[in-house]
């Protein structure tokens, strides 16, 4: 490119010098230095001699403003200025625009998985499952229940939640709260779910990016109400803000990553992640 440019601006200042050349020959009756001797002086007389040089000197003036309007607008076409770039995307319409995504996809895998968790908790441990917008969800929890921890079988569809508890082959309808989990496919819910955190998120901010796997993720941090969080996942301080954390997808939009961190539980931060992939693939969820 270095090369094209200064090419170019040779081109450039040949063809101005070239057309000063010709200016001059036509308004001065020169060419290159001059072909045609100028009458002399004590030919021509004083008089007519100062005219003469005036009339010069005024042809010369014009054919110099001619050969530099020339330059500049060569000149203009061989600019190395940077052309500028598209304006850059607010975070928080990035955000609504991963929302969308996940909000008009048919299906979308969930992990969770919960880091901090203090040993005596009431609550999820870790999640695997497919959900939709019906809403449903089919899939596993790990559950702690004082300390004691359990994976279960859990499906959810049409307003109730199923459970098959260990070491039985029979699922039960359950109250989730009562495993201190929310209803899982609550999470799918495009005004009140998972996504709705994202355009919830108080004063997001942009920021680097990194690779997970064969993608690259942009990362985007701000923070959440506790009483939004708390409402979604049934734990947590109503009174004390969440940091939030989401990695979307560059290029494609799509939202991957989600990391809460706060108060779920008395006396210790912890953190939930969430992975969500597998956009539209095709599933079947039914009551058990």
């Amino acid at each position: 490119m270095t090369e094209l440019l200064a090419a170019a601006r040779r081109r450039s200042e040949g063809a101005s010098t070239r057309l000063l050349a010709a200016t001059l020959h036509d308004n001065l009756g020169i060419s290159g230095i001059g072909t045609r001797a100028p009458r002399r002086a004590h030919e021509a007389g004083p008089t007519a001699t100062c005219v003469s040089l005036g009339r010069m000197l005024n042809r010369a003036v014009g054919a110099v403003g001619a050969v530099l309007v020339a330059a500049t607008a060569l000149g203009g076409c061989t600019s190395d200025q940077p052309t500028p770039g598209p304006t850059e995307r607010p975070a928080a319409e990035a955000l609504g625009a991963a929302k969308a995504k996940v909000d008009t996809a048919a299906s979308v895998h969930l992990t969770l998985a919960g880091k901090d968790l203090p040993e005596k908790m009431t609550g999820v441990v870790s999640a695997d499952g497919v959900g939709t917008h019906a809403p449903a969800f089919k899939g596993t929890f790990q559950v702690r229940v004082n300390g004691t921890q359990a994976s279960t079988d859990v499906v959810s569809v049409a307003g109730k939640v199923y459970v098959k508890l260990p070491f039985t082959s029979i699922s039960t309808e359950v109250d989730p709260k009562t495993l201190g989990v929310p209803d899982p496919a609550a999470l799918f819910k495009p005004d009140t779910g998972l996504t709705s955190l994202l355009t919830a998120t108080e004063s997001p901010v942009k920021g680097g990016q990194t690779r997970r796997g064969n993608e690259v993720l942009t990362s985007y941090t701000g923070s959440l109400p506790g009483a939004k969080v708390a409402d979604l996942l049934t734990v947590g301080d109503r009174s004390k803000p969440f940091k939030a954390t989401y990695g979307v997808t560059e290029p494609g939009g799509e939202l991957r990553t989600v990391g809460l961190t706060g108060p779920f539980y008395a006396g210790v931060d912890s953190t939930y992640s969430l992975t969500l992939d597998k956009y539209g693939d095709p599933v079947e969820i039914s009551k058990p």
